[in-house]
């Protein structure tokens, strides 16, 4: 009998040792293949500014080499350009070698591809902050100096109007019509975009023409300056709040609403949310991340609410995901197939998208149609990415210039089966998801003035659709 458990034990260490070792070795694929680890950097020290731009472009051909979102005519064209790079007699400087990495970049035509830069390549900026409406460009923030451009509506910036300096732009990010216009946006106030692409003169200054909200045209030079470490970088999601921001209160002025703004816009910092709608039985449920935010844990968050509907569920739900950028789909999944059976038999989903819904907040908000069918309605303004996109993947640094480029492996594909294991991201293969858009049900967008007035015409549709079901 002895000799028996010994047989066993023994068979059983071994089948351990076998599972562990095929595991490991799974992951270790996977982690090859879909975050593989940059090129070694294996150039000598150059003698010259020259040279190290080209050990720089080279390295930047062998980042995106691994990205796997370029179309063959696109790389092409890629690849076109970084001889051209390579073959330079003189090296550029840095926000027009910065601007040419960027536009060839872009070439991917993928959301997530960019060129992003470590502390030593922070982009000087100008002492404004803005935010796009759907009529207009709008200075919402700015140092106490030029507190009279608050809430000015841009014209033109270095004697070019807005459309044409927002266009080019919109070339050094890769993506959807509504995802290039909003990192323009945020790249308008970087003077080394402004100057890389030609639109400003020199690294020092910019010129901006507003028109004010009481009607006058003012014109002012803007001074760039290096942002300290303490201030605080953040999307242009959060220029929607006027909420003032940790870390940007000495010296900077907010445009304040001339009425509060909805329950939808308040809190901003708060990135999970769930409110119980005063004098209703609708529910308003939050993601402005798919992963934690510092203190604020969204396993915490999804685990209290689940509990909290449950112990009385909404007659409607409104789930607002304009300001979900993304992090991690895996934390939303389950919560998402449960959302239909947390409200009332008869309860409506009105879901609210918008430009920056992006990454895993596109993934969690096509797990909620999914799951709620023809209960489900959107209102808002399309999502940010396509629903087929590259993502994942890893990011190398320059050895010089202290740009990093993200590239992508992971293909996923929300409309139809991915069933190339080269490339489809293989956990979609669990999180399964098929959709056949996202497009809005009714595409409302948010103007200055209904923002300005404390207007949120998208929250306030759903609340009426909500109104009207319940009462039906």
């Amino acid at each position: 009998m002895r000799r028996a458990f010994v047989k066993i034990g023994l068979v059983i260490v071994v089948l351990v040792v076998v599972v562990a070792g095929v595991g490991g070795g799974l992951f270790y694929f996977f982690t090859v293949k879909f975050n593989p680890a940059p090129p070694s950097v294996d150039y000598p020290k150059p003698t010259s500014a020259l040279e190290a731009q080209r050990q720089d472009t080279d390295y930047f051909g062998k980042l995106i080499a691994l990205d796997r979102a370029f179309a063959p005519a696109a790389r092409a064209e890629a690849n076109r350009r970084i001889a051209v790079l390579e073959k330079l007699t003189a090296p550029l400087d840095r926000p027009h070698f910065r601007i040419a990495l960027m536009r060839i970049d872009a070439l991917a035509d993928n959301g997530h591809s960019k060129v992003g830069y470590d502390p030593g390549a922070t982009p000087k900026e100008l002492p404004v902050r803005v935010a796009i409406f759907s009529d207009g460009l709008y200075v919402l923030r700015a140092t106490d100096e030029n507190a009279d451009l608050l809430g000015g509506r841009i014209v033109s910036v270095d004697g070019k109007p807005i459309d044409e300096v927002m266009k080019c732009l919109e070339k050094l990010r890769g993506g959807t019509p509504q995802w290039r216009k909003a990192y323009a946006s945020l790249y308008l106030v970087m003077q080394d975009m402004l100057y890389g692409t030609d639109v400003a003169p020199d690294m020092r200054h910019s010129t901006w023409t507003v028109v004010s909200p009481s009607g006058n045209t003012l014109t002012r030079t803007l001074e760039a300056y290096t942002p300290p470490q303490t201030e605080p970088y953040v999307f242009i999601k959060r220029w929607f709040s006027s909420a003032p921001l940790k870390g940007m209160t000495a010296g900077w002025r907010t445009y304040p609403p001339d009425h509060p703004q909805s329950v939808a816009l308040r809190d901003f910092d708060d990135n999970f949310r769930r409110v119980r709608l005063p004098g209703s039985c609708t529910m308003l449920i939050q993601f402005k991340s798919n992963e934690d935010e510092g203190s604020q844990h969204i396993a915490d968050f999804v685990s209290a609410t689940e509990a909290d509907m449950q112990a009385k569920k909404p007659c409607n739900l409104i789930l607002d995901q304009r300001f979900n950028d993304g992090g991690n789909y895996m934390n939303t999944y389950g919560f998402a197939k449960k959302l239909p059976e947390l409200i009332a038999p008869t309860g409506r989903i009105y879901m609210l998208t918008g430009p920056s819904t992006f990454s895993a907040g596109i993934s969690t908000t096509a797990f909620i149609k999914q799951a709620g069918g023809a209960r489900v309605t959107i209102l808002g303004e399309p999502v940010g990415d396509q629903l087929q996109f590259f993502s994942e993947g890893n990011r190398g640094c320059l050895p010089h210039y202290p740009l990093c480029v993200a590239y992508e492996t992971g293909k996923h594909d929300y409309q139809h089966p991915c069933r190339d294991w080269d490339i489809c991201f293989w956990p979609n293969y669990y999180f399964t998801v098929r959709v056949n858009n996202l497009d809005p049900d009714e595409t409302i967008a948010l103007s200055f003035a209904d923002w300005r007035a404390g207007h949120d015409p998208v929250f306030e549709r759903a609340l009426q659709l909500a109104k009207s079901n319940a009462n039906g």
